[in-house]
């Protein structure tokens, strides 16, 4: 894969918000966890490789999986692993002068 840079542990989104490519740290029990997806179907080009003739034949796979189909793979994973996302709340204000 080479979007996957295991040695410098970043991930290459290409095509990310505002049409720019992006590398992102990639930690280590993601790529774990990654690795250990890809080895169950082993395709050559796809780490989500499409589904659509079924997990017997997902190593001829000549498309990747559609969107839906990615979210529901790493919402499984996140809920395998435990993964909570926690997020704090800030209070916002804005100085105004007085009048």
């Amino acid at each position: 894969m080479e979007d996957i840079d295991a040695d410098r542990m970043q991930v290459h989104i290409r095509n990310a918000k505002g049409n720019r490519d992006r590398l992102v740290p990639l930690p280590v029990n993601t790529l774990n966890l990654l690795r250990r997806f890809w080895a169950v179907h082993r395709h050559p080009n796809w780490l989500f490789p499409s589904r659509h003739n079924g997990l017997k034949c997902v190593h001829k796979a000549t498309n990747h999986m559609d969107e839906g189909g990615v979210q529901l793979a790493l919402r499984r994973v996140v809920a395998d692993i435990g993964l909570k996302k926690v997020l704090a709340h800030t209070a916002c204000a804005t100085a105004m002068p007085r009048i």
